[in-house]
């Protein structure tokens, strides 16, 4: 008897000392950076489809459980999850991931964003978001970054995998600072300056790589261009000599080729801006390959 409750005793210690953390992230690229940095230490589901808009996801009851497992929520924050994500915290029932509790990380938080609006906003403006753009996931150097204070509330939260998450952070780290280096010289060397996109969702690469965006297609966030502002995107084009325009995969292209049509020296390409968007996607770094080498058709 003595024997038996010793090993159901070991047999229970050890199911304890295995027990990975249940991570939630709200986005295909938020899991992407987690697995980055966690491997296969935590068990890890996400919410959001790389193929689906972020902004627009049903709040369904299969994701309620999800994060009533929980022990971790990983959000991207900026009001990018703000018409779902509240209402599946609430169906979830658990404490532990309420925004603020220690098992709800907001990585938006954690940097400086770009665009954040001043004076007040109004529905007329579109779809801003009052704290910044919130599409930073596409910026290499601010994922990076990222990954580290990934690694520190992971750290914090399974301290016996602390030294493996704080070493795939600062390799991740480091790789990107070569890759950076890569890309950097690419772009510079294709010429192009300027780029149109359909949606705000690609300037922190363009703003990391210098580039500029003289026009969206989007008449404002959120809202489909005019005929009045199509011919301004034309005319834009024209006169910033602008070469490409990059749609991203879940919009339609038949106003950047109809532009294409009134600027024959410009070129339309449909591009996917997050992991698994498109089936070649596969990681964080693949989405900025992919962005690099549609700047490099242009040149």
């Amino acid at each position: 008897m003595k024997s038996i409750l010793i090993g159901l005793f070991i047999f229970v210690a050890a199911s304890f000392a295995q027990a990975k953390l249940n991570v939630v992230a709200t986005t295909a690229d938020i899991a992407a950076l987690v697995t980055v940095v966690a491997g296969d230490n935590i068990h890890l589901s996400q919410i959001a489809k790389g193929s689906q808009d972020p902004h627009y996801i049903e709040a369904k009851p299969s994701f309620m459980v999800k994060m009533r497992d929980a022990d971790l929520v990983i959000t991207n924050g900026l009001s990018l999850e703000v018409g779902w994500l509240p209402t599946l915290i609430k169906g979830a029932r658990n404490p532990k991931i309420s925004a603020g509790s220690k098992g709800y990380l907001d990585l938006g938080s954690l940097i400086t964003p770009i665009e954040k609006p001043m004076g007040s906003i109004t529905r007329a403006m579109g779809d801003v978001h009052p704290e910044g753009n919130p599409h930073f996931t596409l910026d290499p150097v601010r994922r990076s970054e990222l990954a580290l204070k990934i690694a520190d509330k992971l750290s914090d939260l399974d301290n016996t995998n602390k030294e493996v998450y704080q070493t795939n952070a600062k390799k991740y780290q480091e790789a990107i600072t070569k890759k950076m280096a890569d890309w950097l010289v690419r772009i510079k060397a294709s010429g192009v300056k300027t780029v149109v996109t359909y949606h705000p969702s690609m300037n922190y690469f363009m703003d990391r790589f210098e580039l500029k965006v003289p026009i969206h297609l989007e008449a404002k966030p959120g809202i489909p261009p005019s005929a009045q502002h199509i011919l301004s995107v034309i005319d834009t084009v024209k006169k910033e000599n602008t070469k490409l325009i990059l749609v991203d995969s879940f919009f339609d292209t038949k106003i950047a080729d109809r532009i294409v049509k009134e600027a024959p020296k410009t070129k339309a390409v449909s591009v996917g801006i997050a992991v698994n968007s498109l089936p070649q996607l596969k990681t964080l770094e693949d989405v900025t390959e992919q962005l690099v080498k549609a700047i490099e058709s242009a040149k």
